[in-house]
C-alpha cells in the first residue's frame, strides 16, 4: 500500500506534526510512505497532518491545498491529523471539517480525522516514555487511525486529549510562558501588563 504523507506545518521537520507523522508511520508496517505533494499521484491513501491555526488550516497549507486540488488521485482515501496547543482535541473539529470539505472538492474519499489536544505536551510525554498515561491515550488514537488507513475504512472523526488534569496542563503552560518571558528579558510585571 502506498500512503502519501503531507506535513502542513510551517515548522516542517521541527514541529510536533513531524513527530506525529513519524509515530503514525511506525504503525504502518509494510507500507510505502511517499512524502510531499509531488508524490500523491500514485497513492492509495493520503494523510495530511498540520497544527491548528486560529481554529483552522495554516495559511501555508491552505495555499498548497488550493494549488493541488486538481492533482489528487480520484477515489484515494484521505485522512487528517490535526494537533493544537489547547487541552481539548475537539478544538480541532472545525479544521477537520475544512479538510473534509476540501477532500470532496478534490475528488478524494474522506476516511477519518484525528484531532489531538495538548500537542505541546508531546515532547514531555516522549521524555517520559510510551508507558506514560498521556502517551498511551495518544498511542491508542494513532493505533485506531493506522488500522483504519490500512483497512481503507471510513470512520467517525476521533478527538483525544492527554490523560492528566486540565488544570495541571494550564499551570505548566503558565510556568513555560514565564520562563520564556524571563529568557527574553521581560519582568513578571511586564508580562502581566494589559495592552
Amino acid at each position: 500500500m502506498k500512503i502519501a504523507f503531507i506535513n502542513g506545518s510551517p515548522r516542517k521537520d521541527r514541529g510536533i506534526t513531524a513527530k506525529l507523522l513519524k509515530a503514525l508511520e511506525e504503525r504502518l508496517p509494510g507500507c510505502e510512505i511517499l512524502r510531499g505533494w509531488d508524490e500523491t499521484g500514485g497513492a492509495d491513501a493520503i494523510v495530511i497532518g498540520f497544527p491548528l491555526y486560529v481554529d483552522g488550516v495554516p495559511s501555508n497549507l491552505l495555499r498548497e491545498l488550493i494549488a493541488h486540488e486538481g492533482d489528487m488521485p480520484a477515489g484515494a482515501r484521505a485522512y487528517a491529523m490535526v494537533n493544537n496547543g489547547f487541552y481539548e482535541g475537539a478544538q480541532n473539529a472545525a479544521a477537520v471539517s475544512m479538510l473534509r470539505n476540501w477532500c470532496a472538492r478534490a475528488g478524494l474519499v474522506w476516511g477519518q480525522g484525528l484531532g489531538i489536544g495538548a500537542g505541546t505536551s508531546i515532547p514531555l510525554g516522549e521524555a517520559m516514555g510510551r508507558g506514560s498515561a498521556s502517551m498511551k491515550m495518544l498511542g491508542r488514537a494513532l493505533d485506531t487511525l493506522a488500522a483504519n488507513i490500512l483497512s481503507g475504512a471510513a470512520c467517525a472523526d476521533l478527538f483525544t486529549h492527554p490523560k492528566f488534569p486540565r488544570a495541571i496542563y494550564m499551570r505548566a503552560g503558565d510556568i513555560s510562558f514565564r520562563l520564556q518571558g524571563k529568557k527574553n528579558g521581560l519582568t513578571r510585571r511586564e508580562m502581566q501588563q494589559k495592552l
